[in-house]
């Protein structure tokens, strides 16, 4: 056998570990998640090659499948890899959510406001969002959502990345809410057995930035109102962090 020929026979696994890899990148490039069909008109892989590298991807845990089985979503073990490359450059904010964490012993996440919705910053390892998908697509299902409508109040969301457009009876009725108690929250609306409570991010013109958002088993999101005084101590402390 020439070196040629042996060259040759090592091409399949280079390719095979090259096409996993296009895969996750391709499915990390759409946080709502990613169909096998997406995937390979992405690719360009055949359909049946590419259905065999997500099925080994899944079965690896690099991958998973969303909950309603329309796609795939990166799994733990691609967000565990992220996690070690984050520690080594962990941004100003991690400090303070750290603490947070620890001292509520929930999980805590960070958002940042855009004009066209949400963007997560930082997503608690520990206990991830419930259902991205719907957090990101509808603002009245999430507190952060809720915040982000209550600071504009007056946008047409047809014109943002949200799905879903915020009914103006629910904008007031959100908005009245958040008069009384100073937060926002909702529960069951992303998992059923979840709830969660967010306060603002505010810059040095008192316009909202972003917010610290805290999640709970819904029995006890009466009970996590305790820590409201802890998120708005962390959120004056982002106050003057780029988000």
């Amino acid at each position: 056998m020439t070196a040629a020929d042996l060259a040759h026979e090592a091409r399949p696994p280079e390719k095979g570990l090259g096409l996993a890899l296009e895969v996750l990148e391709q499915v990390a490039r759409h946080p709502q998640g990613a169909t096998a069909a997406e995937i390979a008109r992405a690719v360009g892989a055949p359909r049946a090659t590419v259905y065999r590298v997500v099925n080994s991807l899944v079965r690896d845990e690099y991958l998973v499948r969303r909950p309603d089985l329309t796609g795939f979503l990166l799994g733990a073990r691609v967000l565990e890899l992220a996690a070690v490359v984050d520690a080594h450059r962990r941004p100003d904010y991690s400090g303070v959510l750290d603490a947070l964490r620890a001292e509520t012993g929930e999980a805590v996440h960070l958002f940042a406001f855009r004009d066209g919705g949400v963007a997560i910053l930082d997503e608690d390892p520990r206990s991830p969002i419930s259902d991205r998908a719907a957090l990101l697509g509808d603002p009245t299902r999430s507190a952060v959502g809720h915040l982000w409508l209550v600071g504009r109040p007056d946008d047409d969301t047809r014109g943002t990345r949200w799905r879903v457009r915020a009914q103006p009876a629910d904008v007031e009725a959100i908005a009245e809410a958040y008069a009384i108690r100073g937060y926002t929250e909702q529960a069951a609306l992303l998992a059923p057995d979840r709830g969660c409570l967010a306060v603002p991010i505010s810059n040095d013109h008192h316009e909202p930035i972003g917010a610290v958002s805290l999640a709970t088993p819904v029995s006890r999101l009466s009970v996590a109102a305790r820590h409201v005084a802890r998120l708005r101590g962390a959120a004056a402390s982002l106050s003057s962090t780029a988000l």
